[in-house]
C-alpha cells in the first residue's frame, strides 16, 4: 500500500505572541551504537524539554510529557534505576510529541484570534460608511483603511481554514503510517522490504512537513508585510481619531497577534520536518536496529497526534459551522 499525501500546500496563520523553545538532542549522539542505544539512554541524564506555547488565556510552559498526559517531574537530574525500565522518554516520541502539541495549541489560538480580527474587520467596515471626512487627508486614510480590510478579508479566513486542514491532513497521515507499522509488527534482520518501506513513510512524512512549513514561512512574511502596511497607515492619519481610527488600531493589533502565532506554527513545522529529515538520513544507513526502534517510538508518538487531529476536525467543524468564507 502506497500512501500521498493528497494534500497541496497551504498558509498557516497565527495569533499571540509565543516563544517555543525546545532543547534537543541530536539522534546521531543518542542513538550512536546500533542496539546499544537503551544502554546508552540509562547511563545519561535527561535534559528536559520544555516549550512556551500560546492559549486562548495567555501562554504557559508545558514539557513533552505534559502532552502526552503525563504528569513531568521538575527535577532534571534524576536517573533511571540500576536494571530497570529507562525512564527516559526517547528522542523521537518528545520531538515528534512536542510538534504534535505545538501545532494543536498554534492551531487553536489561530483560529481564535483569526475570529476575534474577522469581527474588527467588519466592524470597521460598518464605522467607515458613517464616517465623512471632510479634508482630503482623512479622506484618504478611510479609503486605505477600506482597501487594507477588504484584502484581510479575501486572503486570511480562508488560510486559516486551509491551515486547519492542512494539520488534520497530516495527522491523518501520521495515524496511517502507524497502523500499517502496527500491522507489520517487528523488523527481523536481513528484511529489506521493511526497511524500504519504513524509509518510504518516513520520507513521505517528512516531504508533508516540509512542504506545511514553506507555506507557513510564506505566510508569515505576508503577514509581517501587511502589518507594516497597517502601522505606515496609522501613522499617517495623524493626532486625528475618530471611530475609523480606532477601530483600526484594534485591528492592527489583532493582525501583530496573527503574526505572532504563525511565526510559532512554523518553528512548529520546522521542528517536525527537521527531526523526520534526520530520521531518515539515518535509516538510509540501513542499521537494522534504528530501524525497529524508529517504528516502534513513531507508534508510540500516535496518540499525540490523534488529540491533535481531533483539536484540528473540531475546528475545522466550527468553521462550517460558523460559515467562514
Amino acid at each position: 500500500m502506497t500512501l500521498t499525501d493528497g494534500e497541496g500546500l497551504a498558509t498557516l496563520r497565527c495569533s499571540a505572541r509565543p516563544r517555543i523553545q525546545v532543547w534537543r538532542h541530536s539522534w546521531g549522539v543518542r542513538y550512536s551504537e546500533g542496539g546499544d542505544f537503551h544502554r546508552r539512554v540509562r547511563a545519561k541524564t535527561h535534559m528536559g524539554r520544555e516549550h512556551t506555547v500560546p492559549g486562548p488565556h495567555g501562554s504557559w510552559t508545558v514539557t513533552d510529557s505534559e502532552d502526552a498526559g503525563i504528569p513531568a517531574s521538575r527535577p532534571s537530574d534524576v536517573r533511571a534505576e540500576d536494571g530497570g525500565p529507562a525512564s527516559v522518554p526517547s528522542p523521537t516520541t518528545a520531538d515528534t510529541s512536542y510538534a504534535a502539541g505545538a501545532l494543536g495549541t498554534g492551531v487553536e489560538v489561530l483560529f481564535t484570534t483569526s475570529e476575534r480580527a474577522l469581527q474588527w474587520a467588519w466592524r470597521v467596515l460598518q464605522l467607515a460608511r458613517g464616517v465623512v471626512e471632510a479634508t482630503p487627508r482623512g479622506d484618504a486614510f478611510i479609503r486605505e483603511a477600506r482597501a487594507s480590510v477588504v484584502d484581510f478579508l479575501d486572503h486570511i479566513p480562508p488560510h486559516v481554514r486551509r491551515s486547519v486542514e492542512e494539520v488534520l491532513v497530516f495527522c491523518n497521515l501520521w495515524q496511517a503510517v502507524g497502523v500499517r507499522l502496527r500491522r507489520r509488527g517487528g523488523f527481523p534482520a536481513g528484511d529489506d522490504t521493511a526497511w524500504r518501506q519504513l524509509c518510504e513513510d518516513v520520507e513521505l512524512l517528512q516531504r508533508a512537513a516540509q512542504a506545511r512549513l514553506g507555506t507557513a514561512a510564506a505566510l508569515e512574511q505576508g503577514l509581517l508585510k501587511d502589518l507594516g502596511h497597517l502601522r505606515a497607515l496609522a501613522l499617517s492619519c495623524g493626532d486625528s481619531a475618530n471611530e475609523v481610527t480606532v477601530g483600526m488600531e484594534v485591528f492592527t493589533r489583532c493582525i501583530a497577534e496573527l503574526m505572532a502565532v504563525a511565526s510559532a506554527v512554523r518553528r512548529a513545522w520546522e521542528a517536525a520536518a527537521h527531526e523526520l529529515a534526520e530520521s531518515a538520513a539515518w535509516l538510509r544507513a540501513g542499521d537494522p536496529a534504528f530501524s525497529a526502534w524508529l517504528a516502534e517510538h513513531l507508534v508510540a508518538a500516535e496518540p499525540a497526534w490523534e488529540r491533535t487531529q481531533k483539536i484540528a476536525r473540531w475546528l475545522r467543524d466550527v468553521g462550517a459551522f460558523a460559515g467562514q468564507p
